[in-house]
């Protein structure tokens, strides 16, 4: 699957999209992005496993609010888009 990053998490990872196979659930493609760039991803998406407040995971288009959550099924021919909480004014 394409996995698209915006905002600080292009610093982070230091690319604006990876591939990545195999994952089954969101929850399941996090860990392994998290165990791949390391604890200054997870800081930016995760609190006790679960998302921070204004975290966007977004599965073929639609926020996986609207979905299963974190064990929204994916597919490898899915893109997913990876926001971290922002503000502005």
């Amino acid at each position: 699957m394409i996995v698209r990053f915006y905002a600080s998490l292009r610093d982070v990872t230091g690319t604006k999209e990876a591939r990545i196979a195999g994952c089954k659930t969101v929850g399941e493609l996090l860990k392994r992005m998290c165990d791949k760039y390391g604890k200054a991803f997870e800081d930016l998406l995760l609190r006790d496993g679960s998302l921070i407040v204004g975290v966007m995971v977004l599965v073929n288009g639609t926020h996986i609010a609207h979905l299963q959550g974190l064990d929204t099924p994916l597919s490898d021919d899915c893109v997913v888009d990876v926001f971290p909480p922002v503000a502005g004014g």
